[in-house]
C-alpha cells in the first residue's frame, strides 16, 4: 500500500505518452486528461491519509506534474486564443515561479516546490478550467485561474524567503 501514491505519480508520467499521441480536444484526449489529473489529486491525498509521505514521493509528484503540464500544454497550445494581457500575466507568473525556484536554491542550496494550499487550489482550478477550452466562458475562467495562480506564486515566494531559516 505504501507504494500506491508513488505508482499513481508514475502512472501520470506514463499516461502522458498516449496523451501526446491522440488528437487534442477529442474524447480520448479528455478521458486520458481526466485520468491523469485524477492521479494527481489522489497521490498526495493517499500519501497523507496513509502516512506514507516522503521527500521522494513529493519530488516524484512534482516531476509528474511537470511532465503532465508539458504534455497538455503541447497538445492544447494551438487551441489557446488568449488576449495579450493574459499572456503577459501568464509570463509574469512563470517568471515568479522561476525566481521562487532560484530563491529556494540560493537560500537552502536545494530546489524546493512548495505544496501550499494556494498552489493546490491553482492546480485543481487549472485542471478543471482547461476543460472549458473552446467554450464562450473560457477567457473569464482563465483570468480567474491566473489571478489565483499569481497569488499562489507570491505566497510561495514569501514562504520560501520567510521560512528559509526554518524548515524548507
Amino acid at each position: 500500500m505504501k507504494q500506491v501514491p508513488d505508482l499513481l505519480s508514475v502512472s501520470r508520467i506514463i499516461l502522458c505518452l498516449p496523451l501526446l499521441l491522440v488528437d487534442a480536444m477529442t474524447v480520448p484526449f479528455w478521458v486520458l486528461y481526466v485520468i491523469a489529473g485524477t492521479t494527481d489529486m489522489l497521490d498526495g491525498f493517499l500519501a497523507r491519509r496513509w502516512g506514507v509521505e516522503s521527500k521522494f514521493g513529493a519530488r516524484l509528484d512534482s516531476l509528474a506534474d511537470f511532465v503532465f503540464v508539458l504534455a497538455v500544454g503541447y497538445k492544447l497550445f494551438p487551441w489557446l486564443k488568449l488576449p495579450v494581457a493574459l499572456w503577459v500575466m501568464i509570463g509574469l507568473i512563470a517568471l515568479m515561479k522561476i525566481v521562487n525556484t532560484i530563491s529556494s536554491y540560493v537560500v537552502k542550496h536545494k530546489i524546493v516546490f512548495l505544496h501550499t494550499k494556494a498552489n493546490k487550489l491553482t492546480g485543481f482550478l487549472l485542471f478543471i478550467g482547461m476543460m472549458t477550452l473552446g467554450q464562450s466562458y473560457f477567457i473569464p475562467v482563465a483570468w480567474g485561474v491566473a489571478c489565483i495562480a499569481l497569488f499562489a506564486a507570491i505566497q510561495e515566494g514569501h514562504f520560501i524567503r520567510s521560512k528559509s531559516r526554518n524548515r524548507l
